[in-house]
């Protein structure tokens, strides 16, 4: 799997927020359930947009690490590309020597 991909996937994992906004307008507007006691809907919505919260929360935990890695990533082909110069360089001075 490429970075790319991870963070392809990760962006659809985000659509679940959308998914659970969806519910909640549908437990709210679809006529089917306009003889819901108001307790019961104001229930519901809460319990729907509480997860709905958490899974921003974890989403945007998970996106700091992601780019985080992704830094990390980075940096260490860098440093593995100079560490590989440098050690072509070394080989070329020892030859003339």
């Amino acid at each position: 799997m490429k970075i790319f991909d991870l963070e392809q996937q990760m962006l659809q994992f985000a659509n679940v927020t959308d998914d659970i906004e969806l519910v909640t307008k549908y437990f709210l507007e679809d006529p089917k359930w306009e003889g819901m006691a108001p307790e019961l809907a104001d229930a519901l919505m809460n319990k729907y947009l509480a997860i709905k919260d958490l899974y921003e929360i974890k989403f945007e935990n998970m996106w700091h690490t992601f780019e985080d890695v992704c830094k990390e990533y980075h940096t260490a082909h860098k440093l593995a590309g100079l560490q590989r110069e440098e050690e072509l360089q070394s080989l070329f001075e020892e030859d003339h020597s």
